[in-house]
């Protein structure tokens, strides 16, 4: 009986391996000119097709998703478990990424976009879920709620029960998974969508180089927020713009598409007030500013900020970034996003002056 089962697993073990080898070599031989050969058994047309209309349309499948020969365990059970959804009649074309999926694609990305991945690092957006979880100043003034996910976290299969220990306001706090405590909250995939609609950018045409400029597309349509609750990315030009207001008037908003994507999370409360929430809209004599417009996209560096619009100078004849504001320092009682000349000048704004590098004042 032993020696039936040992032949058995051994024959199940060799049928196994040949597949493998036969589904890697069809894989890489169909993936080498279109990728196509993962339709033949995936139910993923209109992922497929989404990718090959896409600047990624040159990095086969196998690049992100791994192949037949991949050694990540959590791969094949994945597929494995896709197969007998298939199996079983389930012909859906959703292919959801875990939590585990996310944190790989992230080291995924970092292969081209060094650039990109080395400024998002730098900035606020690649903080850990320690840093995020386990921060006892937060914790103390706000309990933790499964809401808290839905922009820290958002790949995360579970509750926030199962992320942080105790969910209370006097802690001392822990992470329940001592491996997450390096992972990022928001990855990559948090605004960007890999398998994106519409064509890429091409070459401009030379022919009339005084239109390129003029004729350049912006394009948005990598960026898309994950929702949680959906499971699939919304892209940025289909998310709400909020009809922001301050003491009941109404906020000159930017048109910047981008920016509908940073409301996702930089929110307002439910009255629409400026400032309220966690919101950044900006007011006094940047209303009107959309948030790319100040912060770098990846970095959310602002530090040169000023010097981009502004003269050394000010209006007032003073450098705008050594003023009293939370540009020079966080203390500050002026918050940039929302600093205007009378909070400097309650008791009337001052005459406009033009000022000579030299610092000779010329009043206007």
């Amino acid at each position: 009986m032993r020696s039936r089962r040992l032949k058995l697993v051994l024959a199940v073990g060799v049928a196994a391996l040949v597949l493998l080898a036969v589904s890697n070599l069809g894989y890489n031989a169909g993936s080498t000119v279109s990728g196509q050969y993962c339709t033949t058994c995936h139910l993923i047309q209109p992922a497929y097709d989404r990718w090959a209309d896409s600047s990624h349309r040159q990095v086969a499948c196998k690049e992100c998703h791994g192949s037949a020969l991949t050694l990540d365990l959590d791969f094949h059970q994945t597929n494995f478990r896709r197969l007998i959804s298939q199996l079983k009649g389930n012909t859906g074309d959703r292919i959801l990424l875990r939590g585990a999926q996310a944190e790989t694609m992230v080291e995924e990305c970092l292969r081209c976009h060094r650039n990109e991945h080395a400024r998002w690092k730098a900035g606020g957006h690649s903080a850990t879920y320690t840093h995020i979880f386990l921060n006892a100043e937060h914790n103390r003034k706000r309990l933790l709620v499964e809401d808290c996910a839905r922009c820290h976290g958002m790949f995360f299969e579970g509750t926030v029960a199962e992320v942080v220990a105790p969910l209370d306001q006097t802690g001392p706090w822990r992470l329940v998974n001592a491996e997450m405590a390096s992972q990022a909250v928001i990855p990559c995939l948090t605004c960007h969508q890999v398998h994106r609609l519409g064509q890429p950018l091409g070459r401009p045409h030379y022919a009339q180089p005084r239109q390129i400029a003029q004729s350049r597309i912006i394009k948005t349509s990598s960026l898309g927020f994950y929702d949680r609750r959906e499971k699939a990315h919304i892209s940025s030009d289909l998310l709400p713009m909020p009809v922001m207001v301050r003491n009941g008037q109404p906020v000159r908003m930017s048109p910047d598409v981008r920016q509908r994507l940073c409301y996702q999370c930089h929110a307002p409360e439910a009255t629409a007030e400026v400032g309220s929430g966690d919101d950044r809209t900006g007011m006094g004599v940047h209303e009107g500013i959309g948030c790319l417009g100040c912060h770098e996209s990846h970095s959310l560096d602002a530090r040169l900020s000023c010097a981009n619009c502004h003269p050394r100078l000010s209006n007032c004849g003073l450098d705008v970034e050594k003023m009293d504001t939370t540009f020079k320092a966080h203390q500050s009682r002026h918050n940039i996003h929302f600093v205007a000349c009378r909070d400097c000048h309650p008791r009337g704004i001052p005459p406009r002056k033009l000022a000579r590098l030299d610092g000779n004042r010329i009043p206007r």
